[in-house]
């Protein structure tokens, strides 16, 4: 293993690295000019990219699961709510089966179901939610409100897939769980 063990600066004013090149290189990518650091995300990389494509894939089946148990209950959040409800169940059904069944990086298009969900929770909020006090009962209410918290979750996870700090299958970059 090359190591890597410096302490001053270079001509340009970059520092040295102490670590192994793989895991420094990458960061000083991101300093921004006149700046002696990356952003505070930038150091932190989780590579456990297998776990991390079954949490992704497990929240949009949460999302479709959420979106199908609020559109069989029979209490649309907003007229002809449930239209929209079983097209974020089936879009999820399809992204979870491209995600189970091949190699296809589709992690961004999991933000177009979360939105998806977002909407239509917006939707009946201004609409007729299945809330506990519009008559929903409790069970029912959670499902509705954990569609909008996993949609949440969602945008987080994507967020730090793109900005590097978790590393998603089949991009294992030299890693592996």
């Amino acid at each position: 293993m090359n190591i890597i063990v410096e302490g001053s600066k270079d001509k340009d004013g970059t520092p040295y690295a102490v670590g192994t090149p793989n895991a420094t290189e990458d960061v000083y990518n991101h300093v921004k000019p006149g700046r002696k650091r990356a952003n505070f995300f930038r150091y932190f990389r989780f590579n456990l990219p297998r776990l991390t494509k079954v949490i992704l894939v497990l929240v949009v089946a949460a999302i479709g699961g959420c979106a199908l148990g609020v559109a069989v209950s029979g209490h649309p959040p907003f007229p002809h709510g449930e239209i929209a409800l079983w097209i974020v169940a089936l879009l999820a059904a399809v992204y979870v089966v491209l995600a189970v069944f091949t190699r296809i990086a589709i992690w961004d298009y999991g933000s177009m179901i979360a939105a998806g969900a977002c909407i239509v929770y917006l939707g009946g909020i201004l609409g007729n939610a299945p809330f506990v006090w519009n008559g929903a009962s409790l069970y029912l209410a959670a499902t509705w409100n954990l569609m909008l918290f996993t949609s949440l979750a969602y945008f987080v996870l994507n967020w730090a897939v793109n900005f590097g700090i978790l590393v998603v299958w089949p991009d294992t970059q030299g890693f592996t769980d």
